[in-house]
């Protein structure tokens, strides 16, 4: 397959940019009700830990634009600002104003989910380094979520490229989970012949 790209354009160009809900104040403190909410916290490397969201009335009566599946959420603080695409979304969700929602405007030329691992590449985190603001907790700014370059090849290798991500996102999970049954292999034969109590009845 050849990884030629086809073209390219700002990211301005090809999805719609909106904010995170503009909370006031602390989520944790709002009543009790029907919309969940994405929170840093709850989003992992490539899921959102949906059970752990906190579900609000919000504060506000104005209308919000709920997230929907084929959004890329993005995160705009910290050292590394990742972004997710969300396949599924069940019921009323929004996010914190710690994140864009980047909505694919025409997802039959750019996939959600090819965008969002072009976006947590190292040319695109170089780019968000450089333009980050802040000295202690680093920001990132619309203007430059707007700036950044992305590459549109074909469909088909956009699909190409998801597909092997997701392949070498399950090897480590797999690998992960092998090297935590070893340690824990380990500290049970530790706790058998290392015990100084055992040793010492012996």
């Amino acid at each position: 397959m050849c990884f030629t790209a086809e073209r390219s354009a700002s990211l301005a160009d090809v999805v719609r940019i909106s904010a995170g809900y503009p909370f006031r104040g602390a989520i944790d403190d709002l009543d009790p009700g029907p919309v969940a909410v994405i929170q840093m916290r709850n989003v992992e490397s490539d899921s959102v830990d949906w059970s752990s969201l906190k579900r609000v009335t919000l504060p506000s009566k104005r209308q919000p634009d709920y997230l929907a599946a084929g959004d890329v959420i993005f995160t705009t603080r910290g050292r590394r600002n990742s972004a997710l695409a969300l396949r599924d979304v069940q019921g009323l969700v929004v996010c914190s104003p710690h994140f864009f929602v980047l909505r694919v405007t025409e997802p039959s030329y750019l996939t959600p989910e090819f965008l969002a691992w072009q976006i947590n590449q190292k040319p695109a985190q170089d780019y968000f380094q450089q333009a980050a603001t802040g000295s202690y907790i680093l920001n990132i700014t619309r203007a430059a979520i707007e700036g950044l370059a992305v590459t549109i090849p074909a469909i088909p290798l956009q699909s190409h490229v998801v597909a092997l991500a997701e392949a070498a996102q399950h090897e480590r999970q797999l690998l992960n989970e092998l090297m935590d049954n070893r340690q824990r292999q380990l500290d049970a034969i530790a706790s058998q012949i290392l015990n100084p109590r055992k040793a010492y009845s012996a």
